[in-house]
């Protein structure tokens, strides 16, 4: 697939790799939108990017980055938003299996967070998109609020895919979690509240950096998998949340373009292999 990435596409389909076609080529289109420079492209990218943040309908340059750096930011969103999601739900979660539950009890709820394991990734997904129908429970349910007009399907939304991202990783941030907070010594928050801490500040200040490890290790097992998900946004998402590996897959299947597609995986690894040196930087060796 390396090798595929710098050559060119047939006029029939077929991968062109002889020493005439190989080239930049599929990685410039990547990157550079036609008729631009690097550092246009760039400038692009960085006005593209700020304008995104910004409220309001913001402009701030001329062009736009390729179709294709905007897929890999918005994948690279639904992975940060999913992340910190699983986050906020599965460190209070993690906390309370590893400290405030009864020691008798630790095993059965581990247990009951590695459950929806012993089913098939399809099989869950399924169940999700039964879920967020228009007649399902959950539509009834939320038919209570202001805001919602009852009966409305949730599916093909960027909603189901961050729901359906966030349902299927949460396990791998409650885990790693569980494991650091088990370790903490819990001696060190009664020491920091008797030198003057409330609870907050001593668990602001002592446990949870002592359970960074853990936190660090989680975010990566679901930043990885939901940066390049592709089943989820395929099965529960509409046009405008499809993510990167929709976009590889397609290359390689109905438009038929294996050198694109092959630069699009490459890509996408290097943003991964990124945030698996920044772990081991940054967090791995305190884990370790």
């Amino acid at each position: 697939m390396f090798y595929f990435s710098f050559g060119q596409r047939g006029a029939f389909g077929e991968v062109l790799v002889g020493l005439e076609h190989l080239s930049l080529h599929q990685y410039r289109t990547y990157f550079i939108p036609e008729d631009a420079t690097v550092l246009q492209a760039i400038w692009y990218t960085i006005a593209w990017l700020v304008a995104t943040v910004l409220p309001g309908n913001v402009e701030l340059a001329a062009g736009q980055p390729t179709p294709y750096v905007r897929l890999t930011f918005k994948s690279i969103g639904y992975g940060l938003v999913s992340t910190v999601v699983s986050l906020v739900i599965g460190y209070p979660v993690a906390y309370y299996i590893g400290r405030i539950a009864p020691e008798r009890h630790r095993n059965l709820l581990l247990v009951l967070i590695i459950l929806p394991f012993w089913a098939s990734y399809l099989v869950r997904i399924y169940a999700i998109q039964l879920l967020l129908s228009s007649n399902s429970v959950l539509t009834i349910a939320l038919g209570v609020l202001p805001f919602y007009e009852t009966g409305a399907p949730l599916m093909n939304s960027r909603f189901a895919v961050l729901l359906g991202l966030v349902y299927i990783w949460i396990p791998f941030m409650i885990l790693p979690v569980y494991a650091s907070i088990e370790e903490i010594d819990f001696t060190l928050r009664e020491s920091a509240m008797d030198l003057g801490a409330d609870q907050f500040d001593a668990f602001r200040r002592v446990i949870f950096p002592l359970s960074m490890p853990g936190v660090a290790a989680g975010s990566i097992l679901v930043f990885i998998p939901s940066t390049g998900a592709y089943v989820i946004p395929e099965l529960l998402g509409g046009t405008d949340s499809q993510m990167i590996g929709n976009f590889i897959a397609n290359q390689f299947g109905s438009a038929g373009n294996w050198p694109l597609g092959a630069a699009g995986s490459f890509v996408l690894m290097a943003v991964m292999l990124l945030c698996i040196a920044l772990y081991q930087r940054y967090a791995g060796g305190d884990l370790a």
